[in-house]
């Protein structure tokens, strides 16, 4: 039988919505006639379930609780109260806030009317958020008052007069203090008395929803943009799968839902009936704490989160017995870690491989054999398709076993890149394949192992060395927390392996250590650190990603000075 595949996904704009780019008309009837898309907002979901268990639990924060009937009716009102100041269709809408109810409401009310969702991570501070406005042409920016020590709001309003396309602020939990501003409380409870501006809107499955931006090693992020299309269908899927495994599911994120990993856990709620326990900042104790008190189920997170959890000296004071699964993605899982949850909460966590632009493309499932949980980031899911192929001619497909680029195809593919279509093009073919820049290979089984970015390979004198096989060998270490291995400049090599690590209790982990452990593994000689640094933390991300960009440019300081010295 001959394969189909869906014709490019290059598009344009069409003339009646030239802001944002489009999938092409016959792109679009592949995915719906493939049964992958099924013509749906987040809203038009969300608005099912509620009919169904109105009454059933659906928030929880260290101070209140939300049913699924309080829940719609906040963000009933809220989509109300913003028509009201002018927001709607196609207002891109940049959401700095904490994991508030507030950030969820805004997911549902934002849908419901037609506008774009853009997360802008807390992290940022005056520099990156004028930059990211403008880039964005931000129409309307959602921040709080201030939160922790820093005052959101004020630095808006400090460089409004820079930002022309900006209209709008909404301060969330404080007031507004001038014109072209608002209170997000306000807006709720004038929304409440207006919910007929509701009546009769209508919006298009196929239209932009969501904006965010990468977060990989490259130093300049691309945002990346979504359509209802792209992400509800797999969301529902997958939602409605693991409320049927568990049904009494309790799902507490520790990842910022202002990252894709995090923004997501509203869908399983919205979509799954799932009921979702916020934290506001991550901190291990205040999850331990919440885990006890609402019996939490489910707990996902990076691996960051996981070790700070598992690690915390008052863990064994907490009762986590009611955790049953543990989702770990935003960046590479050690095999060691995946022993440490199984051995701690007798689960088996699910290793994932995806990006922003892809949102899910592999996973490992509870069923998979243990060495493909440990060592892959598994089979391609909900109708993605993957291949490896030559970074040098993509045209041949490399066979299992051989490391190349790691090639997406599937109905959860973003529609393009915000403002940069010729990096858009450069990223697929006529075939509808997005090439992704990552290296792994494809086992036997069809599992895909990673390997690293491809401007992560370390090149010794010739042989290629991708720093995942010994960060994963290293984080088995009973000392190292931590690890991330980059190259380090060597006139006569080119490179030498050199190992960051973070160690338990911050203790010194010497070169003759390192390698007397990696003898005892039998790994080959090519790999071993010829260099290790030691760190009291890693340079992170918002996201939760080691900065391997900051740990490439520190050796290369090093490696200059020690030579001018």
């Amino acid at each position: 039988m001959t394969e189909t595949h869906p014709p490019g996904p290059r598009g344009s704009s069409p003339p009646d919505s030239p802001r944002f780019p489009a999938f092409s008309e016959a792109y679009r009837r592949h995915w719906v006639g493939a049964g992958n898309w099924a013509g749906r907002t987040l809203h038009d979901v969300f608005d099912a379930f509620v009919e169904t268990r109105p009454d059933d639990l659906a928030i929880v924060t260290k101070d209140r609780r939300y049913t699924f009937r309080e829940f719609k009716e906040n963000s009933d009102a809220l989509a109300a109260g913003l028509l009201g100041v002018g927001v709607g269709r196609e207002d891109l809408v940049s959401v700095q806030l904490p994991n508030w109810p507030e950030f969820c409401f805004l997911q549902i009310a934002l849908s419901r009317i037609g506008a774009v969702i853009q997360p802008l991570h807390l992290v940022f501070r005056e520099r990156e958020i004028r930059s990211l406005l403008e880039f964005c042409e931000t129409d309307v920016a959602i921040v709080p008052e201030s939160f922790g020590d820093y005052g959101y709001a004020d630095t808006v309003r400090e460089i409004r007069d820079e930002l022309p396309r900006l209209r709008l602020m909404v301060v969330a939990r404080g007031s507004a203090k001038g014109p072209g501003e608002c209170a997000l409380d306000a807006l709720i409870e004038e929304g409440r008395e207006n919910l007929d501006r509701l009546d009769g809107l209508e919006n298009d499955p196929n239209a932009i929803f969501y904006l965010n931006f990468t977060s990989g090693t490259e130093g300049n992020p691309k945002g990346f943009l979504h359509t209802h299309n792209t992400l509800i269908s797999t969301f529902k899927m997958a939602a409605e799968a693991m409320s049927k495994m568990n049904p009494g599911m309790v799902n507490l994120a520790c990842s910022p839902m202002t990252h894709s990993f995090g923004h997501f856990t509203t869908y399983q709620c919205a979509m799954g009936g799932i009921p979702m326990v916020l934290v506001d900042r991550y901190r291990p104790v205040d999850v331990l704490e919440l885990i006890q008190r609402e019996k939490v189920t489910s707990i996902s997170g990076t691996p960051a989160h996981m070790i700070g959890i598992l690690h915390h000296p008052d863990f064994s004071k907490y009762d986590t017995s009611s955790v049953t699964s543990v989702g770990v993605g935003g960046a590479r899982s050690a095999p060691g870690l995946i022993d440490e949850l199984e051995q701690v909460w007798g689960c088996k966590s699910a290793n994932t491989y995806g990006m922003g632009e892809t949102i899910l493309h592999t996973r490992t499932m509870p069923f998979d054999p243990p060495d493909k949980i440990r060592d892959t980031v598994g089979k391609p899911m909900f109708g993605a398709q993957l291949k490896i192929v030559d970074q040098n001619d993509r045209t041949r497909e490399l066979p299992a076993g051989e490391v190349g680029e790691i090639v997406f195809r599937g109905p959860t593919l973003f529609v393009g890149y915000h403002k940069q279509p010729e990096l858009t093009a450069e990223t697929r073919d006529d075939e509808g394949w997005f090439y992704t820049g990552d290296l792994g290979f494809a086992d036997e089984d069809g599992y895909l192992c990673f390997a690293g970015r491809a401007k992560e390979v370390i090149n010794r004198g010739g042989s290629k060395i991708y720093p995942k096989e010994i960060e994963d060998l290293l984080s088995g270490h009973p000392k190292i927390l931590d690890v991330a291995v980059v190259g380090a400049p060597d006139d006569r090599l080119g490179e030498r392996v050199c190992a960051y690590i973070v160690t338990e209790g911050g203790d010194e982990l010497g070169l003759e250590g390192v390698r007397e452990f990696l003898d005892a593994q039998k790994t080959t000689k090519y790999m071993y650190p010829e260099r290790i640094i030691r760190l009291d933390e890693m340079p992170m991300t918002p996201t939760g990603k080691i900065r391997k960009a900051t740990l490439q440019q520190d050796i290369a300081e090093r490696v200059k000075s020690e030579e001018a010295s």
